[in-house]
């Protein structure tokens, strides 16, 4: 019939996930592989991939040079570049990076970050409470996912509005929507 046991394994994830604090997150700078390791054990028990890996080299390097994580020194990567990356990980799920970028500046990175581990758990605990019953049948099952994919939809769109809604920086407090028509 259907899979539930992994259903409810997902259930059990998403209940007792927990990121950990920043401090303790690595106190030592880390090299780039071991950043690769370090959260992508993490990140595959929240975050979906396509080839298993929730964050590759590449990603990295992009983000960098994209401005979005500061760049490392001496190869190595501190604990702020961990959770910008593990923060911008979690959020390209549904968005862009200039997205999910827009959504991480203007704070002090601890202080951004316990203020996300909360929110994110929150959210986990929150949607393992939707997981269909082990006894549920391919109707319950399609209802479910149908409710959350049209949750999922609403969500991104009012956050994207919101993002876009947002005082740019560069320009004096216009929102970004605004310089988008200037242009």
């Amino acid at each position: 019939m259907s899979d539930t046991p992994a259903l409810a394994d997902l259930a059990a994830t998403l209940a007792a996930f927990d990121v950990p604090a920043y401090d303790v997150l690595p106190e030592i700078d880390l090299y780039m592989d071991q950043v690769i390791g370090y959260l992508n054990r993490l990140l595959c028990r929240v975050c979906r991939s396509e080839d298993g890996a929730p964050l590759t080299p590449s990603m990295i390097n992009n983000y960098v040079k994209g401005g979005h994580v500061e760049r490392p020194v001496q190869k190595k990567y501190s604990r702020d570049r961990l959770a910008m990356l593990y923060m911008l990980c979690c959020l390209k799920q549904n968005l862009t990076i200039s997205e999910a970028a827009a959504l991480l500046g203007g704070e002090d990175t601890a202080a951004l970050f316990a203020r996300f581990r909360a929110l994110q758990t929150e959210t986990l605990r929150g949607l393992s409470a939707a997981v269909p019953p082990a006894d549920a049948d391919a109707d319950c099952l399609r209802e479910t996912a149908l409710r959350l994919s049209l949750h999922s939809a609403a969500e991104r769109l009012l956050a994207e509005a919101i993002i876009a809604a947002l005082p740019s920086e560069e320009t004096g407090g216009e929102t970004a929507k605004k310089q988008k028509k200037a242009k």
